[in-house]
């Protein structure tokens, strides 16, 4: 089944489902990814629904992942996603600085809102930087 499953940079969910088959034979399925955890549980749930119907059993966890996309052909980075948030995580440190200094009062103010520009373009570089290595987190849409 087809689906759109963009989920760059975010968490990916899948359903893991054992089921035990009324002649004793077990077997493990993985069903996903999707891009929030509700639809997985479901797919637990109904197997289990459906195997007790058909004399058998089902139990089942979910599983998430962080998604690293890269062509085929080409190995994946599994630390660009760490790397990324090391860069927004200084940018907000540059943000967080650069309010406290715009917050002084100073009696040179063309220096103190220069200074305040500076860690702002600095954060905003760092944060493009983030998004080249590994792009942010989309929140889901409603």
């Amino acid at each position: 089944m087809a689906r759109n499953i963009g989920a760059d940079g975010s968490t990916v969910y899948r359903a893991v489902i054992t089921k035990t088959y009324d002649n004793g034979r077990e077997w493990t399925s993985h069903e996903g990814p999707y891009t929030e955890p509700g639809p997985a549980r479901a797919r637990v749930s109904f197997w289990r629904n459906r195997m007790r119907r058909n004399g058998g059993t089902a139990e089942g966890h979910i599983e998430q992942a962080h998604t690293v996309w890269a062509p085929v052909g080409e190995d994946a980075d599994p630390t660009a996603a760490i790397r990324a948030q090391a860069y927004r995580d200084a940018a907000a440190q540059l943000d967080q600085r650069a309010s406290s200094l715009d917050a002084l009062s100073s009696s040179d103010h063309d220096a103190e809102a220069y200074a305040v520009r500076e860690l702002a373009d600095a954060a905003n570089a760092l944060r493009a930087l983030a998004d080249a290595v590994h792009l942010a987190p989309q929140e889901p849409q409603p």
